[in-house]
């Protein structure tokens, strides 16, 4: 069902007279002068403030990223890697984690080095660097020269400090934020810990590929060809889209997974059925994402790692990951009509928890909760013996870490940002943490927030404007898709669309807008003020077409 969208939680920009200046000094087009507006650049802007925004030279930025004094640490031991070099990349199990852990094994095995990972298991581990891990590897038969974890271990202590007592070298890559006390090994390249606002920006693959750029490495050629990785990690860890260099390398990276993708990755697509020219971040995080991180999620993240290292039964593999996906699925959709249910039957409206929930799967779940309700809401489950795992997601205008802080003393472990967070809680304690999280998000401070939106006629727009505009991508958090407002007035003019009945067709101003389940207008009778919509670039039998999503019904404040 296409969801509603009172008047009063929109800012919708007019576009003024200032927009042709802006498209003659940007050399853009009037749509994509107006999406420079809603971004801050003036007329008069200097170049450096439009650069930021249209099409970012990966290059060029990369000269503003510092990751503090230990990134030169940690390429100087890296520098003594040679053939004779055993090493172990300690890595996470989603796709961030899997990336950054396949790009050091690359990396290593591009000096020669015999080279192998371990990532750590969802439920019988859970997320962090380890240090009974530390200690098996230590103490196997095989030697360790040094030890690499990415996307973990900058709090991790008490490994860090088996690490140091085996004798074996340790470098962290991480990009989470540094509550207090940090680990000790012989570098941490954590911008959050040391390095500058563009850095802090980076998701864990994109702070390991920054490292080898920033200290050469590797060849320039051969880091730029290996950009999927933290441009997959990128989009999957919705990382600021704001940021240049977030953008320049998604952008560089899709490049590369459309011209040449890795076999693993060219064999998922072909089993999703998606063309290269189709792939965008909308094709990432809805179909090979999902795919990838659902190994780790419902069995093990090695599944997904064969991806990017695969064998001989690669079409298998693939078929696995489909599979666990549609199941993810079938489990999110259960979680959600219990969800549903229990939210009717119970005296908790924030704080939910399932028995037999899989906890690998509540962020989704959790995330949809929380648009549906437009509330903050936690979703529990058990994961280790004794240990129960939650997910916290909030609207917007809601801090989800400063809510888990304000009660992180009954806490296993925990981490998050202002928009999503988890911990880890003893079974124990349960009744008593729910009760806290349920009072503190009932209490929780929002600070109010309008959408903003364009008045944009789709009568407006045409196939070379929109693509224009998407130099302004790709789009993500904090630099959010356009969505364009055009008024209503009148009957609703909708005809049904497809087979099965569940979708319609708009006509608004001699133009369709597609309206994905919105079966309900051809009989609500409703009389909205507007329609909030979104272009998208349709391919199909290689001709190139300009589509009208309709997102939202825009209608009076009740």
């Amino acid at each position: 069902m296409i969801p509603s969208c009172p008047e009063e939680k929109l800012h919708v920009w007019e576009p003024d007279g200032f927009i042709r200046t802006v498209a003659e000094e940007a050399c853009c087009s009037l749509l994509t002068a107006s999406l420079l507006s809603m971004r801050g650049v003036k007329p008069g802007a200097c170049g450096a403030d439009v650069k930021r925004w249209v099409k970012p030279d990966l290059c060029g930025w990369m000269e503003h990223v510092d990751l503090g004094a230990a990134s030169g640490a940690a390429a100087a031991l890296w520098s003594s890697v040679s053939e004779d070099s055993s090493i172990v990349v300690y890595g996470d199990y989603d796709v961030d984690g899997i990336s950054a852990t396949t790009f050091m094994l690359e990396l290593a095995m591009l000096r020669g080095a015999r080279v192998r990972y371990y990532i750590p298991h969802r439920y019988n581990q859970g997320y962090g660097f380890h240090p009974e891990v530390v200690k098996a590897i230590a103490e196997s038969r095989r030697k360790c020269d040094l030890l690499v974890v990415v996307d973990c271990g900058t709090q991790n202590i008490e490994a860090a400090g088996m690490a140091k007592k085996y004798g074996i070298p340790l470098l962290i890559f991480d990009h989470h934020l540094a509550r207090g006390a940090v680990a000790e090994g012989n570098a941490l390249i954590n911008p959050h810990v040391e390095g500058n606002d563009i850095a802090r920006g980076l998701c864990a693959a994109g702070v390991v590929w920054s490292w080898a750029w920033k200290n050469e490495l590797a060849p320039r050629e051969w880091l730029l060809g290996s950009l999927d990785l933290p441009a997959l990690a990128t989009v999957a860890d919705c990382v600021p889209m704001s940021s240049p260099v977030n953008r320049a390398i998604v952008r560089e990276g899709l490049e590369v997974m459309r011209a040449n993708p890795r076999p693993g990755l060219r064999a998922l697509m072909r089993g999703v059925e998606l063309e290269n020219q189709s792939l965008d971040t909308d094709a990432l995080s809805m179909r090979l994402i999902p795919c990838l991180n659902a190994a780790g999620r419902l069995e093990i993240a090695d599944k997904s790692m064969s991806i990017f290292f695969p064998k001989s039964e690669i079409e298998k593999d693939v078929q696995h990951l489909i599979s666990l996906n549609k199941h993810r699925r079938d489990l999110s959709a259960k979680i959600m009509s219990d969800v549903e249910r229990t939210f009717r039957e119970s005296g908790y409206k924030h704080v939910m928890y399932g028995e037999d929930w899989p906890a690998g799967v509540l962020s989704s779940v959790a995330s949809q909760v929380c648009c549906a309700r437009d509330a903050p809401v936690v979703l529990a489950a058990p994961a280790r013996p004794s240990m129960i795992r939650g997910t916290l997601r909030v609207p917007p205008g809601v801090d989800a870490e400063a809510i888990l802080s304000s009660i992180s003393g009954d806490f296993s472990n925990w981490g998050g940002h202002r928009m999503a967070a988890g911990f880890s809680v003893e079974s124990a304690k349960w009744d008593e943490v729910r009760d806290k999280l349920e009072d503190v998000l009932s209490k929780a401070e929002r600070v109010s927030e309008k959408e903003n939106i364009l008045h944009w006629s789709p009568a407006d727009l045409d196939l070379p404007s929109w693509k224009d505009a998407e130099c302004l991508g790709p789009f993500g958090v904090d630099n959010p898709h356009p969505k364009l407002f055009c008024a209503h007035s009148g009957d609703i003019c909708a005809e049904p669309l497809g087979k099965n009945g569940k979708h319609v067709k708009i006509f608004v101003d001699g133009r369709e807008l597609l309206g994905f389940s919105g079966e309900h207008l051809l009989t609500d009778g409703c009389s909205p003020l507007g329609w909030i919509y979104r272009p998208r670039v349709n391919f199909w039998r290689n001709l190139e077409s300009l589509q009208f999503v309709l997102e939202k019904i825009v209608v009076r404040a009740a």
